[in-house]
C-alpha cells in the first residue's frame, strides 16, 4: 500500500508543479485574497473611508424600512403608482445597502447594521405612523432623498482623492437618490397647464415648499 502512495505522488508532483507554474505561484503555495491597498486601520484616510460608508450604510436602511412602511400604508388618488413606485426604490436601496457594507469590508471594516444604529445615527426624521396619504409620501420622500442626496456629495468629496473606489460606489448610490427624488419631485412640479404643485392632492395647498 504504501509503495503505490508513493509511486501516486512522484507521478502527481510534476503536474502540480506545472499547474503553479502556469499561475504564477511558487510549488506549494495556494492562492489568496489580495489584501485592500488602502493604508491600515487606524490611519486617517481609512478612516474617513469608513465613516462615509458606515454613514451611507446607516441612511439606506433607514431609506429601506421607511419606502417599505410608505409602501404598505400609502392612501390617496395615487396610491397604486406610489405603492409600485416604493417597492422599486425599495429594491434598489436594500441592493446599494448591500453593496456599501460589503465594500467596508473590502476595506477591512466592519459593517453595523444593527436597529439601534440605525435609530440613533441615520439623523434623518421618522416617517409617520398608519395609513399616510399620498402627498404627505411625496413631500417627505421628496425631503428626505435631498437631504441623503446632499449628504453623498460631501462623503464623495471627502473621499474621492484617497479611495477613488468608494468615491465610485456613493457616486453610484447618488445617482439613484436623485433620481429617486425627481420621481417624486415630478408628481408636484408645476407646468404651464397644472401650476398647483399637487394641490388637488392636498385640499388645494401646495404639497412642495411648506404644504403638510
Amino acid at each position: 500500500m504504501n509503495r503505490i502512495l508513493i509511486l501516486s505522488a512522484l507521478l502527481l508532483a510534476p503536474l502540480s508543479l506545472a499547474s503553479a507554474q502556469s499561475t504564477g505561484q511558487s510549488a506549494g503555495t495556494r492562492p489568496v485574497n489580495q489584501m485592500t491597498t488602502l493604508p491600515h486601520t487606524g490611519t486617517s484616510d481609512r478612516m474617513k473611508s469608513t465613516q462615509a460608508l458606515q454613514s451611507t450604510l446607516t441612511e439606506l436602511q433607514a431609506l429601506q424600512l421607511q419606502t417599505k412602511q410608505a409602501h404598505w400604508n400609502v392612501s390617496g388618488a395615487l396610491y397604486y403608482p406610489l405603492h409600485e413606485l416604493l417597492q422599486e426604490h425599495y429594491e434598489i436601496i436594500a441592493k446599494h445597502a448591500d453593496d456599501v457594507a460589503e465594500r467596508l469590508l473590502a476595506i477591512g471594516s466592519s459593517s453595523d447594521g444593527r436597529a439601534p444604529v440605525i435609530v440613533g445615527s441615520s439623523n434623518l426624521p421618522e416617517i409617520p405612523g398608519g395609513f399616510i396619504d399620498d402627498a404627505r409620501v411625496l413631500n417627505f420622500f421628496s425631503q428626505q432623498y435631498v437631504t441623503v442626496g446632499g449628504r453623498l456629495r460631501g462623503r464623495i468629496d471627502d473621499v474621492e482623492k484617497v479611495d477613488p473606489t468608494t468615491a465610485n460606489l456613493l457616486q453610484e448610490v447618488e445617482h439613484d437618490i436623485e433620481k429617486f427624488q425627481w420621481q417624486m419631485r415630478a408628481h408636484l412640479q408645476p407646468t404651464n397647464t397644472d401650476p398647483n404643485g399637487g394641490a388637488f392632492l392636498n385640499n388645494g395647498a401646495p404639497v412642495l415648499n411648506g404644504g403638510k
